[in-house]
């Protein structure tokens, strides 16, 4: 008579199913770690690849500013006071990176703005916004109108403007009729605050740009009699 083959017995069966646990639970930890170090590396390739294209908007923008006076290359105005918002920092000024669009009957002239935008009503010391820049293309309107408005850069929590006179940096400038004179070079400095606890604060942006035009001035200026 032949006898049954041997099984397991119920306590092998037990150890090998809390083996077979543990295995499954350090795998489970070692993808949860892994799926956190893709997406801390994904925030962070995000945010350096906003800080970069901000970067180069706000600098081209400032290699091409158009500041040789006249009815329309006369803009320059920036500082630590916003008529846009309650958050501090704008820079206005004058350029030709206009593009041509065949549904626009603009030039390459137009007036650029940044300033930081935030939804919420007042000022704290925590408050943060997001980096807007509006384009003006018809400068020649009365009342001229922004044609385009985009957000280049958020969880902005200091957007600085300073103006270089030749001598030292200045907080704010502003051309007019009575005093056209420029900067020599304009520098924005931009702070962001971290976008998680798990990624540390970004260091500040600076943007430093010198400015090689000269205001338009009449032909009788510096001459004497």
């Amino acid at each position: 008579m032949k006898r049954a083959p041997h099984g397991f017995t119920l306590i092998e069966i037990l150890v090998a199913s809390l083996a077979s646990a543990l295995i499954l639970v350090a795998v489970y930890g070692v993808f949860q770690r892994a799926i956190k170090s893709r997406d801390h590396a994904t925030a962070r390739m995000h945010q350096t690849l906003q800080r970069e294209r901000a970067a180069n908007i706000l600098r081209n923008d400032l290699r091409n500013a158009y500041l040789s006076g006249g009815v329309l290359a006369n803009t320059l105005e920036g500082g630590a006071q916003s008529q846009k918002s309650h958050l501090p920092g704008s820079l206005r000024f004058t350029a030709t990176t206009g593009r041509d669009h065949p549904d626009e009957a603009y030039g390459d002239v137009l007036q650029v703005e940044y300033y930081l935008s935030d939804a919420r009503s007042s000022a704290s010391e925590n408050s943060t916004g997001t980096l807007v820049r509006t384009l003006t293309r018809d400068l020649l309107a009365t009342a001229p109108q922004v044609t385009h408005e985009e957000q280049i850069l958020s969880g902005v929590q200091t957007f600085e403007v300073a103006f270089f006179d030749g001598n030292d940096w200045q907080p704010s400038w502003q051309v007019t009729d009575t005093a056209p004179a420029l900067p020599q070079a304009v520098r924005v400095r931009i702070q962001q605050t971290a976008p998680s606890e798990q990624i540390p604060t970004p260091p500040p942006l600076e943007i430093l740009v010198p400015l090689t035009t000269e205001a338009l001035t009449t032909s009788t200026t510096g001459t004497t009699p």
